[in-house]
């Protein structure tokens, strides 16, 4: 009989005479269970598990195929991931799938942990199948005879290889929320450079980005085998089940995932190659000048009076990065999803906001509109947080988590820093904003993805705008500095990089143009003003002010004061 791959959900077996045998889920679950002596599983093992095999038609008791369930969200089996043993592990279709076998489903074994009445202290989680069983099983046998014999351990495996492990686990957040620490047995292989580069993802690398997606939220260990084991099943075909056992019970180790390197990892290429620029936004040339664009591994910050048109800007960012190919992650807490997108729509079609949220065809066609929203939405361009209102540090870090490794989001935007912690139940806010600024900075700096936040000014600075006195007459521009940001000294220190948006105001009170500044600029240390603009009310475009029609020149006198926040009525 051989075999021939005819989806990604079935292996067709094909018999000498042609005729066409699919294999299903339903007749999988009629496989019968049996011992795997080579690697040293038993049959109660496999029971436990759920994991079935096909017998050889020649004698009837030699495996021919091992099958691992995969269950739904529902508890539900929706598929088999089949290891072929008529195959050597590197011929194609070694390993294959029946039904659905997905990251979206529950872990391997996850159905075995959740049925265990027991208190959640510590899960292992696995590189694969058959370490899950040996990791259990040699655990379970070194308690027999003692007052401990029944107790069964916490086990699981990713189900789909390293390169998904952490999207895997993701899926299962809540799961693996209800334990109080994870111990991570992973391979202790690692890819090589040009592996990396491939985007291969082997042991090492997988367990430092499932750490990083839930450090802060979870106490984590690290199992490593012994020199001479490639993994837990190694020491299971070599007989060394009490030893396997003691390793995973007592020679777990805290979880450290920042490493200390040598200064020789960094080649002289390294050195002498030009810096990386970062994504450009070409509304704002003299911003860009400065700051050379917004760059991957950065944490950067936007502060302003409430009014000055933040979220404006933010989405006219996000725009940019959208049109180069980049995936965004939005996060607007005071904004509901639906005026969030309409807000991109609008961007996109350069229509006036305001309008275009009252009454969409009153200022473009329902085609443009579709077009923009299978550009924007269809295309999963852009991923939203459906969420209004503050929530804790632990859920933001898991929202922006979520939308780096599983929706390979690049670029983050969260809309705002002060609405994180409004409505926590904390004793001090600034220890608050300490904690998700040192979260946010180490995302950044451990991952490729930028996050820029938008945090308010400090209310407390004054009382209201004033003008320059014997200048009433004359517009002036709002100051903003580092010093008025709303909150923890954190803010300034850990961010990469901190733009200011300082108002114009004018004589009657209106606000005029508004310009973009340079606060902090760790990377390339270009500071002050760069660039003034407004924008068109109609076409909802930025019109820098040296290329604005003469009448909307104003003349200008600057002045440091301390602001207060501005009336809603005068954002963009």
């Amino acid at each position: 009989m051989s075999y021939q791959y005819k989806t990604k959900q079935e292996k067709v077996a094909v018999s000498d005479n042609g005729v066409v045998n699919k294999e299903t889920v339903e007749e999988i679950k009629l496989y019968p269970f049996v011992e795997n002596k080579q690697r040293g599983i038993t049959k109660e093992t496999c029971m436990k598990f759920g994991v079935r095999a096909s017998l050889s038609e020649r004698d009837g008791k030699t495996p021919t195929a091992f099958y691992f369930p995969s269950y739904n969200q529902k508890g539900e089996i929706v598929g088999y991931k089949k290891q072929d043993l008529t195959k050597q592990k590197e011929e194609m279709w070694h390993w294959s799938a029946i039904g659905t076998v997905s990251i979206n489903n529950k872990l391997f074994g996850q159905n075995v942990a959740e049925e265990i009445n027991r208190k959640h202290t510590n899960f292992t989680v696995t590189e694969g199948q058959w370490d899950c069983l040996s990791v259990f099983q040699a655990q379970c046998d070194s308690v027999k005879g003692t007052k401990y014999e029944g107790h069964q351990p916490f086990v699981v495996s990713i189900p789909l290889g390293t390169k998904n492990a952490v999207e895997a686990m993701l899926h299962n957040k809540d799961f693996v929320l209800s334990y109080d620490s994870m111990t991570i047995f992973f391979d202790d292989d690692e890819a090589t450079p040009l592996e990396l580069k491939k985007g291969v993802v082997k042991g090492k690398e997988a367990r430092e980005e499932v750490a990083a997606a839930f450090i802060g939220n979870i106490e984590l260990w690290s199992v490593q085998p012994q020199a001479g084991f490639k993994d837990a099943s190694d020491y299971m075909q070599a007989g060394k089940s009490s030893e396997l056992a003691k390793l995973v019970q007592f020679n777990r180790k805290p979880l450290v995932t920042e490493k200390i390197v040598k200064a020789n990892v960094l080649s002289l290429e390294d050195i002498i190659a030009k810096r990386e620029e970062g994504i450009y936004v070409k509304s704002f040339p003299n911003l860009m000048d400065k700051i050379h664009g917004f760059r991957k591994r950065e944490l950067v910050l936007l502060t302003a009076p409430s009014g000055c048109g933040k979220s404006t800007v933010t989405s006219i960012f996000a725009d940019a990065f959208v049109d180069q190919g980049e995936k965004v992650g939005m996060i607007f807490l005071e904004e509901e999803i639906k005026d969030t997108v309409q807000r991109l729509i609008a961007s996109r079609l350069k229509v006036n906001y305001l309008k275009f949220k009252s009454d969409p065809l009153s200022v473009c066609t329902e085609q443009e509109i579709k077009d923009a929203y299978d550009y924007i939405v269809n295309q999963d361009r852009v991923v939203l947080l459906d969420h209004f209102g503050s929530l804790p540090v632990s859920d933001l870090m898991a929202k922006i988590k979520h939308m780096h490794f599983v929706e390979k989001c690049s670029y983050i935007i969260l809309d705002h820093l002060s609405m994180v912690i409004s409505g926590s139940q904390v004793a001090d806010e600034r220890k608050e904003l300490d904690l998700v600024m040192t979260e946010l900075a180490a995302f950044c700096a451990a991952n490729d993805v930028c996050v820029i936040a938008v945090s308010h000014i400090n209310r407390s600075v004054a009382d209201q705008f004033k003008a320059p006195k014997g200048k009433e007459d004359e517009p002036f521009w709002v100051r903003v500095t580092k010093e008025m940001l709303r909150g923890s000294a954190s803010l300034e220190q850990l961010s990469w990089t901190i733009l200011g948006l300082e108002p114009q105001i004018m004589p009657d009170r209106s606000r005029g143009n508004v310009r973009l500044t340079v606060l902090k600029n760790r990377t390339w240390s270009y500071l002050g003003e760069a660039d003034e603009f407004s924008i068109d009310q109609n076409t909802w475009e930025v019109i820098l002010a040296n290329q604005a029609p003469a009448v909307m020149q104003q003349p200008k006198q600057t002045v440091t004061i301390q602001p207060q926040c501005f009336d809603d009525e005068l954002r963009f």
